[in-house]
């Protein structure tokens, strides 16, 4: 017997508890219902309309994509209960963050009359974060030399590739056109012989067009792509995400975007997590959830990204009946929702509830379609970037 999520959902929204499943290599986080049923008699009994909860096999436990069909089994038993609207799992999370935020200003030094911004106790950094100081260059350029050379080489090969990436980084941020020239050698070195790291950052300088290089974001795609087939690499499943989800070097797709976010997110990368917030709170790719998104943007303060901080305390200290100017809070970052009426391909008219931000860009999304909404969403990936 199959069933599909979506219809599943609606049908028994109303009765049973949703069960959330976590982010994983399968597919992103999302909502499903668990039924059950322990004979097949009763099974055939339940009914969709009656008063209880109807009774359907458990599905197999295992992570799911957002759009998957359930395969059930039988002679297996879950309860089930009410289920919360949206709206409710809002202001039941809400409350919970708001009852917290002394804590929060006290660990992440968040001060209202300060830009926080600037106001927290970890500074201001992006991938990769552990560049060495032009000071130390000169040396660790020496020790590059004789690195492959040392009795510990064979024991320890891990040791000069990362000697030889944090040299390579480190010369792509000088300002000559040779010192960077040097680094992007080393670095497309490293990438061709498998080194993760290597991998993921030789892809955001072809994106980039670094070292006097033409962007090449194709080029970059692949180098992400193979780097998460890999490795599963954290940061090369977020470029790969931006990718889809801005439409620079593939084809835009907001669906598997959010999927990638929730995977990086997943392995505590803190853009993911804000990135990931950010859509939940548009419903850009996924059903719009904003206490998911609160969570979200939550986890990416507690991994120290500055601006999902700022955001969070804009939305706990959101003032009831002030007017943020279309935005929902002081962050404006979030548009208000509204509803909206359209039409389906029968001629039937649809209410939904969306965001100020589908009526700007009509729907179209991110690409080149849509200049306007192409520009929102990369001033919002650099806001995840600098965290």
């Amino acid at each position: 017997m199959t069933l599909n999520i979506r219809l599943l959902s609606r049908a028994f929204q109303s009765k049973c508890k949703p069960f959330q499943f976590a982010a994983g290599a399968a597919g992103g986080a999302g909502m499903i219902y668990y039924l059950h049923s322990t004979t097949q008699d009763e099974r055939s009994r339940s009914n969709i309309n009656s008063k209880r909860c109807p009774t359907f096999p458990l599905i197999n436990k295992e992570p799911l994509p957002l759009s998957i069909t359930l395969r059930l089994r039988y002679n297996t038993i879950v309860s089930c209960e009410s289920v919360e609207t949206e709206e409710q799992r809002f202001e039941r999370i809400l409350t919970y963050h708001r009852e917290r935020i002394g804590q929060y200003r006290s660990e992440w030094e968040y001060r209202a009359d300060s830009s926080a911004t600037t106001a927290t106790k970890t500074p201001s950094r992006s991938w990769p974060d552990n560049l060495p100081s032009n000071d130390d260059l000169p040396a660790m350029l020496e020790d590059m030399k004789y690195c492959s050379r040392s009795p510990n080489f064979r024991s320890d090969k891990e040791y000069c590739q990362r000697l030889n990436f944090r040299v390579a980084a480190a010369l792509l941020m000088q300002y000559d056109e040779g010192s960077q020239k040097k680094g992007m050698d080393i670095l497309r070195r490293l990438a061709e012989i498998g080194y993760s790291d290597a991998m993921a950052y030789y892809g955001i300088c072809l994106n980039e067009g670094r070292a006097g290089l033409d962007p090449n974001s194709e080029a970059a795609v692949s180098w992400w792509q193979l780097s998460m087939d890999m490795y599963g690499h954290p940061q090369s499943v977020y470029e790969l995400a931006v990718a889809k989800y801005t439409g620079e070097g593939v084809a835009e797709d907001e669906v598997e975007a959010v999927r990638l976010f929730a995977l990086a997110a997943e392995q505590d990368h803190p853009g993911a997590a804000y990135m990931l917030g950010d859509c939940l709170l548009d419903g850009i790719g996924v059903e719009m959830d904003r206490g998911a998104a609160l969570e979200w943007l939550v986890r990416a303060s507690e991994l120290g990204h500055r601006g999902a901080r700022s955001r969070v305390m804009a939305v706990l200290e959101k003032k009831a009946g002030e007017d943020y100017g279309g935005f929902t809070d002081a962050s404006r970052q979030t548009f208000v929702q509204h509803t909206m009426f359209s039409a389906d391909e029968n001629g039937h008219i649809i209410q939904r509830t969306a965001t100020l931000r589908n009526k700007i860009g009509g729907g179209i999304g991110g690409g080149p379609r849509n200049p306007t909404e192409l520009q929102r969403r990369q001033t919002i990936v650099g806001k995840s970037r600098n965290a």
